[in-house]
């Protein structure tokens, strides 16, 4: 028989083996590192590449009217301000032509006044003068007639002489119509004739003053306003180049640009598939590829309304037009750069957030491994956007939750 103590040996004996085995079965601790969920802010930010210009550019062009000849230039990538001088032109030949219209037109202006003021008024003078000189012989005359005519009652004058008095007076009084007559019309037609033609004249001559002073003006080309001189390549004879000093400018040909630096933005086309992505007023930080660590802030102004097909990409894929408006200036930048611009995308200030790390892939469908006091659960996650380091979690995990990292 056993005793007492013997027995309690034995229970002890067989429970170490029990609870051996419980432990040896009982949940694993994790070993990898973990990572518990919060709430907190997710930008996502989406790169696009796209070129710098200027939003407001000015186009110089010659107006000189035939060839110019260039003998003066502003240099390339200047800065110029309003009414600088840009470009000068051989005028060697209308100087003097202007001195030769200046004398045309003072003989011009001379003659209309003269006419105007001397030679007509002088002739209506003369004629009114003859007028009265013919209106006082006729009335003399007529004078003598009547008083002839009393004579001849009275026997004391002939019949002869009545009548050659009488031929007299008709005589004078035609001359005074017709000297009426040569009034009116060299008032009413030949003298304001005089006048039209003069004046002509004088404005002829003026306006060819005019146009060649003009010419001489637009042997100058002065700035519109102000930017940085950029030359626009053309044909001079064989060559393709920008213009030098000694070449000739054709009138309505434009061959430098004045961009305003002052007003940037950037111009990108977005593939339709990520327009979503892309929407007005949008932050954008704007990356120069010349100049890597400068960072410009903007903002997306404006989208195109109709999707466009681009050289160089396959026909079925579509770009929408979108322009960045640049908020940040750099003395650096010039017209037609290269630029990377990261667009806002997404932005959610309290979002679920997972690393990246957490998430496994089955099939294209997500799953983390959730952390629990008992044991590890592999859950099915629907994600919404994500960044480099983080992703949203929109369903099968909430705040407080804490996953296994890989």
């Amino acid at each position: 028989m056993l005793r007492r103590g013997q027995i309690t040996g034995l229970s002890v004996a067989l429970l170490i083996p029990s609870i051996l085995y419980g432990v040896l079965s009982a949940p694993s601790v994790p070993s990898g590192t973990t990572h518990t969920l919060v709430e907190d802010e997710l930008s996502v930010w989406t790169a696009y590449t796209g070129v710098l210009e200027a939003r407001n550019v000015l186009m110089i062009m010659s107006l000189y009217q035939g060839t110019a000849t260039v003998i003066e230039l502003a240099p390339e990538g200047s800065k110029v301000s309003s009414n600088d001088i840009l470009v000068k032109f051989d005028s060697s030949k209308l100087e003097s032509e202007v001195i030769k219209f200046e004398r045309n037109y003072r003989l011009a202006a001379s003659e209309f006044e003269s006419l105007k003021n001397a030679e007509l008024p002088l002739a209506i003078r003369d004629l009114e003068m003859e007028l009265l000189a013919l209106k006082m012989e006729l009335s003399g005359e007529n004078q003598y007639l009547k008083e002839s005519i009393q004579l001849a009652e009275e026997g004391l004058v002939s019949e002869q002489e009545i009548k050659q008095q009488q031929e007299k007076v008709n005589e004078l009084e035609t001359r005074l119509e017709t000297l009426e007559l040569r009034m009116q019309l060299t008032m009413e037609y030949l003298h304001p004739s005089e006048m039209r033609n003069a004046r002509a004249k004088l404005e002829s001559a003026q306006q060819e003053l005019q146009l060649v002073r003009e010419q001489l003006d637009n042997c100058i080309i002065r700035s519109p306003g102000s930017g940085i001189v950029v030359y626009k390549p053309h044909y001079f004879g064989a060559e393709f180049r920008t213009i030098h000093i000694g070449d000739s400018v054709y009138p309505n040909q434009p061959f430098m640009f004045l961009p305003d630096m002052n007003d940037l933005v950037v111009f990108a086309d977005v593939p339709e598939a990520e327009l979503s992505k892309v929407q007005e007023g949008r932050e954008v930080i704007i990356q120069p590829l010349a100049y890597p660590d400068v960072r410009l802030h903007g903002a997306v102004e404006k989208i195109g309304s109709m999707a466009q097909m681009l050289p160089g990409q396959p026909d079925w894929q579509r770009f929408f037009h979108v322009v960045i408006d640049v908020s940040e200036l750099d003395s650096r930048l010039r017209p037609g750069m290269s630029v990377t611009m990261h667009i806002l995308s997404h932005y959610n200030p309290k979002a679920l957030l997972i690393p990246r790390t957490a998430i496994s892939w089955h099939e294209e469908e997500p799953y983390a491994e959730l952390v629990t006091r008992l044991s590890n659960e592999t859950r099915k996650l629907k994600l919404g956007s994500g960044n480099e380091k983080y992703y949203e979690v929109i369903e099968g995990l909430v705040a407080g939750d804490t996953v296994l990292i890989e």
